[in-house]
């Protein structure tokens, strides 16, 4: 266009430039030609750039995106004729933008007004706005001795609309019934609505009808609150699969990108797209693991005679290409070694989505970033790429102080978390708090009449590459008149007495591998008792406890452990407890060691298995602290002070606390054994709640001394049982188990009912 004005003008002046060419001297006519080519050449390119910014807007961008892509902003304050009241300026915004990058009259068109008002009605009725009242006001200003005509738009939107009824026209597959089940809920919300359509457009495609559309919708008020809906379709042809067949693949064959595919359609079956899309995003993730970062992958459908689609896989794999530089970007607390560890994308590496994920999810873990993303730039005539992560750091420390009562001794808290703290730069403080390595202080004060509580944790995430660190210290000092103490249960209760409790643990933590882990912790105790005895004469019980811990862990469970469908869980646990006295050092006070096992396999699609086993060994030397010892039988067993892991659960007993039916010795067992088998199905499965039902066989017994230890010796018990998980209310349990073995006190096999709520989740 630009161009053939700049022809025009030179036409004209090629005239005149004949026509007064004797009579103009030719020095003159050069300067008023260049004169003339200025003007008109600057002022056309001025009235251009925003028409030619606008078609190049209106070219790349097609219908569809517009209502997903980000608007970019712009400033109202430079539009002087128009003013908007009553929206958001991200309205604002998109209402601007998208009328201008569509033809409709300009403001000094009679039509404007008119036009503008359907544009803002239709603008809201996609968004689920149906009452708009729309208010112009045309108001004369005067700014530097000029008049300007302002427009002033004042829009009162309503409320989004809410959907009762909703009619079907042109339904031929699907029964109006079988429309109706697909509903979220009897009466939905407009966005609600909008996933519902998409819904019934998924449906569709799944079953065949790949040119289904909805035609029409029309709205119409029932009363002031809900409004009904008659929707038409045009259904089209139902179209079959017939063949898949790629082209363009050079360094993979056919065989393996069809194993990659895992198509779930046969010749003759009804054409699912969206199963064909999905399918097609596992060649997409394959290719980009393995290098090819600028691939090109399309979907070709090739119709035939009897509603046939051949569909043929176009692929462009292009170069592999190599990770030449990684970079770290907004990183300005955190050293780059601490992010550098996490990364599993390494220059001279091959390019790889599943990495960069992985790198990702490492990164935000940290829990030091408030966002991270990646960047990728191509290095000009090479087949290599930089790639930069970007991450936004968190706050790095959080103060809390709190005060309240207890009973009426006023208490105050205080609270220090420091994150990405660093030990080093304590020698070096550039901040009043030295930041940088990722270690974690946590200070937490509480003072008061009759109680102090000092505890201090120091930890260390990154103390190799794989293993970590944890050092805390905890001190109370407390005057009570109750104690419900382990270890001072058997004290005269008599007046206030006092208590000092210091106990400090150091724990390392070594991962093994993805699945594996190991950790190690060396505990101290030391508690003082302090009171007065019936001669008011002031005495004091000291205990001391040297105890260690050795776990080790394997979870391969997925893909969650409310449900999980494959996979296992094995614990083994080793505690011991170093003699009091050094004069017996070379025996252990209490020692325990402690498996666990359980294995998950899919059956069918819903159906699962479970196999579990359990072994339990233990020495006390301390022979009257019963709490220490191993408890089998029922559910829910509460012993004040015990141990929760040395409980073993055993359904269609009595806990041992009880009268009758019981399994366990009354001061408990030294050695125990348990094997469980379930059958779990999978009825219902949300986010949120999630319902199966299971069938299980347990068996398993406990003796108080390993002389009496016979692994063949179970209390058997069958049952089915119901399960439910709610968030934020947690696992709620119904069993009804018939027991097949006589109790120790010979009470008879019979059904008995069990009821949880709230029970913590266990493999």
């Amino acid at each position: 266009m630009l161009k053939m004005l700049k022809n025009k003008i030179w036409n004209k002046l090629n005239k005149f430039k004949f026509k007064f060419k004797f009579a103009i001297p030719r020095h003159y006519l050069i300067i008023l030609v260049f004169w003339f080519i200025f003007i008109f050449f600057f002022n056309e390119k001025l009235a251009c750039q925003e028409k030619n910014l606008i078609k190049e807007k209106k070219s790349n961008i097609d219908l569809e995106l517009k209502k997903k892509m980000d608007i970019n902003p712009i400033q109202l304050e430079k539009m002087d004729q128009i003013q908007f009241e009553g929206i958001s300026k991200e309205e604002i915004n998109e209402i601007i933008y998208f009328w201008e990058l569509t033809n409709h009259p300009t403001t000094d068109s009679s039509d404007f007004l008119e036009s503008f008002k359907i544009f803002i009605k239709n603008y809201f009725n996609i968004k689920g706005y149906r009452e708009i009242l729309l208010d112009f006001k045309i108001k004369n200003e005067e700014a530097q001795s000029q008049s300007k005509i302002k427009l002033i738009i004042s829009i009162n939107k309503g409320k989004l609309i809410t959907i009762k009824n909703i009619s079907f026209e042109g339904n031929n597959f699907f029964s109006e019934k079988q429309l109706n089940k697909m509903k979220p809920h009897s009466k939905m919300s407009y966005p609600s609505y909008e996933e519902y359509k998409k819904k019934i457009i998924m449906e569709y495609k799944k079953n065949g009808f790949k040119k289904f559309k909805i035609s029409s919708e029309e709205f119409n008020k029932i009363n002031s609150k809900y409004y009904s809906i008659n929707l038409k379709f045009i259904e089209g042809n139902k179209y079959k699969f017939s063949k898949l067949s790629f082209n363009g693949n050079k360094n993979f064959n056919d065989e393996i990108l069809k194993k990659k595919l895992a198509l779930n359609l046969n010749e003759g079956d009804f054409y699912n797209l969206i199963e064909i899309q999905n399918s097609i995003q596992r060649i997409v993730d394959f290719y980009l693991n393995k290098g090819y970062a600028f691939y090109k992958i399309s979907l070709f459908e090739s119709e035939k005679e009897d509603n046939l689609i051949d569909v043929i896989i176009l692929i462009e794999e292009n170069e592999k290409i190599t990770i030449n530089k990684v970079n770290i970007i907004g990183n300005n607390q955190v050293k780059d070694e601490i992010i550098f560890r996490e990364l599993t994308t390494i220059p001279g590496n091959l390019f790889s989505k599943k990495e960069i994920e992985k790198s990702i999810t490492n990164l935000k873990n940290l829990n030091l970033f408030s966002n991270v993303q990646m960047q990728m730039q191509r290095v000009p005539n090479s087949n290599t790429l930089d790639i930069n992560f970007v991450v936004s750091e968190n706050r790095n420390s959080e103060l809390k102080l709190k005060g309240n009562f207890q009973g009426k001794d006023l208490l105050g808290e205080i609270s220090l978390n420091i994150n990405n703290f660093s030990l080093l730069n304590c020698f070096h403080p550039k901040n009043f708090i030295p930041y940088g390595d990722n270690q974690k202080v946590l200070l937490d004060f509480t003072i008061g009449k009759k109680l102090k509580k000092y505890n201090v944790s120091f930890i260390h995430p990154n103390l190799t590459d794989s293993s970590s660190m944890k050092f805390n210290f905890f001190y109370k000092n407390e005057l009570t008149k109750e104690s419900h103490d382990l270890n001072f249960r058997n004290l005269e209760n008599n007046d206030n007495y006092k208590i000092n409790k210091l106990k400090s643990t150091i724990e390392l933590n070594k991962k093994i591998n993805e699945n594996n882990n190991l950790l190690f912790n060396i505990n101290y105790i030391n508690k003082n008792k302090i009171y007065k005895d019936k001669t008011l004469s002031e005495k004091s019980n000291l205990y001391k406890d040297w105890n260690s811990q050795l776990i080790f862990n394997h979870n391969s469970i997925s893909p969650d452990i409310i449900f999980p469908k494959k996979g296992g869980y094995v614990n083994i646990n080793s505690f011991f407890e170093l003699p009091k006295s050094l004069k017996k050092f070379n025996k252990f006070e209490y020692f325990k060691f402690q498996m666990k096992s359980f294995w998950y396999k899919k059956i069918f699609k819903k159906l699962i298995s479970k196999i579990g086993y359990e072994l339990g060994v233990l020495h006390n030397s301390n022979k009257n602290d019963d709490l220490k010892q191993f408890y089998m039988g029922g559910t829910s067993f509460q012993k004040e002070n015990l141990n929760q892991k040395n409980f073993i659960p055993l359904r269609g007993y009595y806990e041992p606390n009880k009268l009758y039916g019981v399994i366990s010795p009354k001061n408990g067992g030294s050695f125990y054994e348990k094997i469980l088998t379930e059958l779990r199905y999978l009825i219902f499965d949300k986010n949120s709640f999630k319902l199966w039902i299971l069938n299980f066989f347990e068996a398993g017994n406990i003796f108080d001394s390993y002389k009496n230890f016979n692994p063949f010796k179970f209390k058997r018990s069958i049952g089915t049982g119901i399960r439910c998980f709610i968030n934020n209310i947690g696992l709620l349990e119904f069993d009804l188990t018939y027991r097949l073995d006589k109790t120790l006190d010979n009470v008879k096999p019979n059904w008995k009912v069990n009821f949880a709520i709230g029970h913590e989740l266990e493999f």
